[in-house]
């Protein structure tokens, strides 16, 4: 998704993830764009921020999973490029983004449970200001990363099937960036990534089936319709995705190619094991064709 001089999107294995139902809208104070995209279970994904041209300001990008702030990044005027944000740290770990099953519960008091409101959305939002100098204690930070990651009550998220849960806790020095950003007034840039599974996308009506998806619909056609042949021209059995009715138009001209040799061997009649001719009687030759 493009908004003025940003793009943003989520990948996974570096591969940009489609995006479906885009809707822009605006107001005095940000300019946003959403989207849904197909999450994956178990698979690490990121956001990718590119700054499209050369700021005249300072800029400060933020990320967002499932309401957790995750990454901000201060750039200085002038700045321009790519970003990819794909974990959470503190300067002393950082834990890898992982899409993960939705694990509920029916206990009612996880109900007012409000860290699960956001579960479901990625948010990556960039900020114009005065790029100045902070103070930053390299060091300061918990070690730890705690982060809500426990069960949701199962009314609470009705189209939502995945969250985001964090990788298990690797070193990673990082002391920081010891700058921030002054906010002006200038409207924000918003990004909103909904996301669940393909399949409930496409339950949805949001994302379109597939080829691969589409075979497993169920068919208009007759379902009994699946056809045995005994002692046929050709023995071997047709693929799985050869519909039946091709198959019969398969055997149809194989029959046809068969009668056209025979008539051109022998012009005489060929004597029926099965059933007569409703001609008169005539002499007929047995021609044998096993051989």
């Amino acid at each position: 998704m493009i908004l003025g001089d940003v793009s943003a999107c989520i990948f996974i294995d570096d591969q940009e993830l489609p995006e479906y139902d885009v809707v822009v809208s605006s107001t005095p104070t940000e300019n946003r764009t959403t989207c849904w995209i197909a999450s994956a279970e178990g698979k690490k994904f990121g956001v990718r921020t590119k700054v499209l041209a050369k700021q005249t300001s300072g800029i400060v990008t933020t990320v967002f999973i499932d309401g957790v702030r995750c990454c901000v990044y201060a750039g200085p005027p002038g700045y321009s490029g790519t970003l990819d944000h794909t974990f959470l740290t503190n300067g002393r770990v950082r834990r890898d983004f992982v899409f993960s099953k939705l694990e509920l519960t029916d206990d009612d008091s996880m109900l007012d449970d409000r860290t699960s409101n956001d579960i479901g959305q990625i948010v990556m939002e960039k900020a114009t200001g005065k790029y100045t100098m902070t103070e930053h204690v390299v060091g300061s930070q918990d070690v730890t990363l705690r982060v809500p990651e426990g069960k949701v009550h199962e009314r609470s998220k009705k189209a939502c099937s995945h969250r985001v849960t964090f990788g298990e806790e690797v070193p990673h020095h990082d002391p920081g960036i010891p700058f921030t950003i002054m906010q002006d007034n200038s409207p924000k840039s918003v990004f909103v990534f909904k996301y669940t599974r393909l399949d409930v996308l496409q339950a949805m009506g949001v994302a379109p089936y597939t080829p691969s998806t589409a075979k497993t619909e169920p068919q208009p056609e007759d379902h009994n319709d699946e056809i045995e042949v005994m002692d046929g021209p050709n023995e071997s059995s047709p693929s799985d995705d050869v519909k039946p009715l091709a198959r019969i138009r398969e055997l149809e001209m194989e029959l046809q190619r068969l009668r056209a040799q025979v008539e051109d061997r022998k012009p005489s009649l060929v004597k029926l094991e099965h059933g007569g001719s409703r001609r008169k009687q005539a002499v007929m030759e047995v021609i044998d064709l096993t051989d």
